[in-house]
């Protein structure tokens, strides 16, 4: 007999581990909430906004903003997702 049956390899152990895999959802969970939260503040922001004020010279700008506000929430999600996973690897690690 071999002795390969009795250690697998090690991405199938890591592959296989609860704690990766609540990990991976704790941080989509985490994430999903950033994301929430910074579309409900952009949305309270545009409620303020008077449209009727804009001249056509301030929509590029409008615009703009826009699009570094969602870039803005976006990476800030995906660098909570990621820190969550580096926790649940270090804790999986460590088990």
């Amino acid at each position: 007999m071999s002795n390969d049956d009795d250690n697998p390899p090690m991405y199938v152990r890591w592959r296989n581990s609860q704690v990766s895999r609540n990990f991976h959802r704790l941080g989509l969970l985490v994430a999903a909430i950033i994301v929430s939260a910074g579309l409900l503040l952009m949305a309270k922001d545009a409620l303020g906004l008077r449209f009727w004020d804009l001249i056509p010279a301030d929509i590029p700008i409008l615009g703009r903003n826009i699009a570094i506000g969602l870039i803005g929430i976006g990476l800030v999600s995906l660098a909570a997702y990621g820190i969550v996973r580096a926790i649940g690897w270090a804790i999986d690690r460590s088990v």
